[in-house]
């Protein structure tokens, strides 16, 4: 009895056993299986996403976003002396209000852009730019619709601010004219589109300026109707006192300038000189100052005495707002020497032949600006530059200061970069001639003036 008893109470534990440890073992697996299964899992920072595949990640911005959409206007500033502003598309001028309006397809999202310029390549020089009208550049809405469309676009300058002198009429207008249209490759298809118009500026130059454009030109002054154009330049570029970059202007130069107011005003290479004929004399223009405003010749009747009895036929010429460019290229183109004291009328250089004498009377306190301005160009010119540098005795300033004034004996500390005190010796500067040292200098003019005359007529 007892032993099959323990044997049925052994069997019924045993099969409780087995059954209790599987179930353990059930348990266990289960619970394994369920750690691996969350360890799989990476773990990450909030935010951080590990293992991102490539269809995942952000796609870079397409080409021709709004960030690299052109600009309706832009400006090239990084010059000292000019900035030249661009419209970069359809514009719209309204005359009545000196504004400029972009009229392309813009970025509706973009804010409208508006700038004022004085468009004279004399951006530091508050004086001449005073005398400029301000112009509106702006990518806002016009008010009105194109009264006359034109084909080509605007190039748009001023002639005011210094453009009443000489110099100026060249270095800030036209050959900065000559530099610009070069430079952006423009050719004569550009429409020249003018503010601070004057007639007498317009009248002297016509035969120049068609040279540069084949329209006719617009007076922004007087205009009554909107024009429209393709797209417009604001500005005029330079580079330098009488100074042409070949680099920047498609290899032209300072002579291409040159040749071309020979091309316009002595169009067949034809100059007014002296017969080659027994006992022809060199002819030495002298360029007189005759305004009171400084650097005149007190004695002239003895220079012009002296230029004579050296063996010139000596003329005298004194320039005139409103002369005829054409008769004035004539004469100079055809003499043999000219002569001035340093000043705007020896911008007339450009209008010499190439080897031709060019002879400066430089007073105290104008070495820098005669060497700088006028010979330079001069020698870039071919020109046979000459100048006679004045003594102290012969300057008008010594009986005014006394000869060992600071203002005679050192020009550059007196001024000490203070450009007004340097008016000294460009207003109140006479010069009187010593004839004796005039005289040396005269011969050495005329021997050159005598071989360019003899190889050149």
């Amino acid at each position: 009895m007892l032993k099959k008893g323990i044997s049925k109470t052994t069997i019924v534990f045993l099969v409780l056993m087995v059954f209790f440890f599987t179930s353990q073992i059930n348990l266990s697996l289960l619970s394994r299986s369920n750690v691996s299964e969350a360890s799989s899992i990476p773990k990450s920072r909030p935010g951080i996403v590990i293992n991102k595949t490539r269809e995942d990640r952000p796609a870079r911005s397409p080409p021709n976003s709004i960030s690299e959409v052109k600009r309706p206007i832009t400006c090239d500033c990084s010059h000292h002396d000019y900035d030249l502003w661009f419209i970069n598309g359809p514009t719209l001028l309204d005359p009545s209000t000196s504004t400029f309006f972009t009229t392309g397809p813009t970025i509706s999202t973009s804010p409208d852009f508006a700038v004022k310029f004085r468009p004279y390549p004399r951006k530091t020089d508050e004086r001449a730019k005073s005398k400029v009208n301000e112009l509106t550049l702006t990518s806002a809405p016009p008010r009105s619709s194109c009264g006359i469309t034109h084909s080509s676009p605007a190039i748009v300058f001023s002639t005011g601010g210094y453009t009443g002198n000489f110099y100026h009429q060249f270095n800030d207008g036209l050959l900065a004219l000559y530099i610009t249209i070069n430079s952006l490759s423009l050719n004569r298809d550009v429409i020249l589109t003018v503010t601070n118009w004057s007639d007498w500026w317009a009248q002297k130059y016509a035969h120049l300026l068609h040279r540069f454009t084949k329209h006719p030109i617009i007076n922004m002054d007087n205009q009554t109707r909107t024009h429209c154009f393709p797209s417009a330049i604001v500005g005029l570029m330079t580079h330098g006192p009488l100074a042409v970059d070949p680099t920047l202007t498609q290899h032209k130069t300072l002579l291409d300038f040159h040749a071309l107011l020979e091309s316009t005003y002595s169009p067949r290479g034809k100059h007014v000189s002296t017969l080659k004929s027994k006992g022809a004399r060199p002819q030495l223009v002298l360029v007189n100052r005759k305004n009171g405003v400084g650097r005149e010749i007190l004695n002239l009747k003895e220079a012009l005495k002296a230029i004579e009895e050296v063996g010139f036929k000596a003329i005298v010429f004194e320039p005139k707002r409103n002369g005829a460019v054409g008769d004035t290229y004539r004469l100079l183109h055809g003499s043999h020497a000219m002569l001035a004291v340093h000043g705007a009328a020896m911008t007339h250089l450009l209008f010499l032949r190439v080897g031709m004498v060019l002879g400066e009377i430089v007073p105290i306190g104008t070495d820098w600006l005669a060497k700088t301005f006028y010979e330079k160009p001069a020698r870039v010119l071919g020109l046979e530059y000459m100048k006679y540098k004045i003594e102290v005795n012969e300057s008008s300033l010594a009986e005014k200061y006394g000869a060992n004034d600071l203002v005679l004996k050192n020009p550059q500390a007196f001024v000490n970069g203070d450009w007004p005190k340097a008016k000294v010796y460009m207003k109140t500067q006479n010069v009187q001639l010593d004839m004796v040292r005039f005289r040396i200098y005269l011969k050495e003019v005329f021997v050159k003036a005598k071989r360019f005359m003899d190889k050149e007529g």
